[in-house]
């Protein structure tokens, strides 16, 4: 999420200084005023003391010259906060003011990491292994003879060192003058390395001069090895980009200023220091760039928006990105994407992309059918004529989720995990005895008692399963079955699922008296099971595996998905618990079969049971339909047993 570029905009004002009478001003090749003295001037001496020149004057001067685009943007992601430069999307500057890690603290820290001038507080260090970065020189060296951060970071990025490959986060604790150079040569690692020779004299010597400044103070920065001239009008560009911070130094406000607002027109100023507008002829910029997630090894999806098509935005991105570029989502209006395909021959094609976005958008609600995310395999687009309702955050979490490499045995685990969390229920349901029973009202005897403490358990793990499904997957209702049905196919599954009424109906049979009273609140809690048990299977359970694995589509192929034979075997299990007792005494002893075969044909009832409850539930968006069945089969069960009485 990209924050406001106005955010903590600040003009250099250095109004009222005295005037050097010696001194004139000429424009250098970047538009920055420099000031030529008759004789040396102190080192970090005052611009206007010595030049004759206000800030006021000079910033003037810059805004007449054609302006260098503003590539620098403060964004948000995971509540962290920090700078991206357009041409260098894979890094991250982050400024946090308490960051000070130690070398083993650095390891947590994951790969790709630049800690800048104390950062880290350990000495210098290069780890290309870990891909671990220390460009300091306060700690564990001898400080007279070790360059400054952003010499080393010169030198770092003119040795080759990879910023393309992968995600870099780079952090610092204080953007001074070091800092802030050291940010601006990271982020502009490509340009830096083609810099054209007038840029170069610009930006050497003042990489040089406050290196040997920041290292060594001011009394040796004169044996930094530039030459007088080059020394004098040097010094008048540190002076220009430092009338900021001594202006807030002065107020004694250093301490409190916003840190990235303030980084970003340093990066700015410095821009217009070492950059003509002529060196951004091929430069392009897109509306608003969402952020990027990498979906393949060297390959990362880049979500985006602007009004230009969907072809112009891929040749504007590749000039960022180059071979890096697999997938494109382009929003042209609110919750309208084209998703396109970079990478034709190689890569990852859009069908899984396709198959998550349909599980996990809300806006995917089956009316009509055909509103779905979907195209070919090279480019598609988002439902219509709605669109999305995911935000961009969340098509970037779901391209990355899509994409992400999944072993067979990190899928047995996932559904192992799910089949006992949805057995676990069995131990939520004697958490009904610790609460009392209220006996002293009229009429709570008996059976009574026995439907009070069944439907109360049956209301603990309906409060338990909404709380969860409420809780995870970021409180998407729809993805558990939370929506309205829509006719996807299967009523031939009907009279399977009438019998997901049986286990309730066998308690029923056993638990409840002859009285009225006695039937009325053990058909109650029965309704109250049934609820509570297809929200907790088909809804919980089932959801949990929703978003990482296929599932079947409305009038789609018949399979069974891993989300429906997982929610399944639970069920299974928990049924035929809860069956057993009724079945052992009534239908199977006159079979002849034996104990390990009883439990077997139960269990196998009850997963086919199940298996015909996922289905439906996957087919008509919902499980209201399969909870609508069971209770009308619990009903007529209810029915016949009182008029048997």
């Amino acid at each position: 999420m990209s924050v406001g570029e106005g955010e903590g905009e600040w003009t250099l004002a250095n109004a009222g200084r005295q005037t050097h009478a010696a001194a004139t001003i000429r424009v250098s090749r970047s538009g920055m005023p420099v000031a030529e003295f008759t004789s040396p001037a102190p080192v970090r001496a005052s611009l206007t003391e010595r030049a004759g020149a206000s800030i006021e004057s000079i910033s003037s001067a810059v805004a007449q010259q054609p302006e260098i685009p503003k590539r620098y943007a403060v964004r948000e992601k995971n509540d962290i906060r920090y700078i991206e430069c357009d041409e260098a999307p894979r890094l991250r500057a982050i400024i946090d003011s308490q960051m000070s890690v130690s070398r083993s603290g650095a390891a947590s820290l994951g790969p790709r990491v630049i800690l800048l001038d104390g950062a880290g507080s350990f000495g210098p260090l290069i780890d290309n292994d870990e891909k671990l970065y220390n460009l300091d020189h306060h700690s564990d060296c001898e400080r007279l003879f070790t360059l400054s951060t952003c010499e080393q970071a010169l030198l770092l990025v003119h040795s080759g060192l990879d910023l393309s490959e992968g995600d870099w986060k780079i952090y610092a604790n204080d953007p001074d003058l070091d800092t802030v150079l050291a940010i601006w040569c990271l982020l502009n690692y490509r340009r830096v390395r083609e810099l054209s020779p007038e840029a170069r004299d610009v930006l050497l010597p003042l990489f040089r001069l406050e290196g040997a400044i920041d290292a060594n103070g001011p009394e040796l920065a004169s044996l930094c090895g530039l030459s007088n001239d080059n020394l004098e009008q040097t010094l008048q560009r540190i002076d220009h980009l430092l009338a900021r911070e001594r202006e807030l130094k002065q107020a004694r406000s250093w301490t409190k200023k916003r840190l990235l607002p303030y980084t970003l027109q340093m990066l700015r100023a410095v821009d217009a220091l070492v950059y003509a507008a002529e060196d951004f002829g091929d430069y392009a910029r897109i509306d608003a760039i969402y952020g990027h997630v990498e979906v393949a090894p060297g390959r990362v999806a880049v979500v985006c928006r602007d009004a230009a098509g969907i072809y112009a935005v891929e040749q504007h991105l590749k000039t960022r990105w180059g071979d890096q570029l697999s997938l494109i989502a382009l929003e042209n209006e609110p919750g309208q994407y084209t998703l396109r395909r970079v990478t034709k021959l190689s890569g990852p094609k859009l069908g899984p992309a396709y198959d998550r976005l349909n599980r996990v958008d809300e806006a995917v609600d089956g009316h009509p059918l055909n509103k779905r995310w979907g195209g070919s395999e090279d480019i598609g687009g988002s439902p219509r004529p709605a669109g999305t309702m995911l935000s961009a955050e969340e098509l970037l979490q779901n391209l990355e989720r899509a994409y992400r490499p999944s072993t067979r045995w990190r899928r047995i685990r996932a559904s192992m995990a799910v089949v006992l969390a949805g057995v676990s229920c069995m131990f939520i349901w004697p958490l009904a005895s610790f609460f009392p029973t209220p006996t002293s009202l009229p009429g709570f005897r008996g059976a009574v008692t026995a439907s009070y403490s069944f439907g109360l358990a049956s209301l603990i793990l309906l409060t338990v399963g909404m709380f969860l499904a409420h809780s995870t997957l970021k409180r998407r209702p729809w993805v558990y079955g939370w929506r309205t049905p829509i006719k996807g196919g299967g009523a031939w599954l009907f009279p399977i699922m009438l019998l997901g009424a049986l286990p309730v109906a066998a308690w029923l049979s056993t638990s409840v008296g002859t009285r009225g009273v006695e039937i009325g609140t053990g058909v109650a809690a029965g309704w109250l099971a049934i609820t509570s048990g297809e929200i907790w299977f088909r809804g919980l359970v089932h959801g949990l595996l929703v978003p990482d694995h296929s599932v079947q589509r409305p009038q789609g192929t018949w399979q069974i998905s891993r989300g429906a034979f997982a929610s399944s075997l639970a069920y299974a299990v928990v049924a035929t618990v809860m069956a057993r007792p009724v079945l052992d005494h009534a239908l199977f002893p006159q079979l002849g079969v034996s104990e390990a075969e009883l439990v077997l044909g139960i269990l196998a009832l009850f997963f086919a049971v199940g298996l015909a409850l996922a289905a439906f539930r996957e087919r008509s968006l919902s499980f209201l339909p399969g909870l609508a069945i069971q209770l009308v089969g619990f009903s007529i069960v209810a029915a016949i047993y009182s008029y048997t009485l």
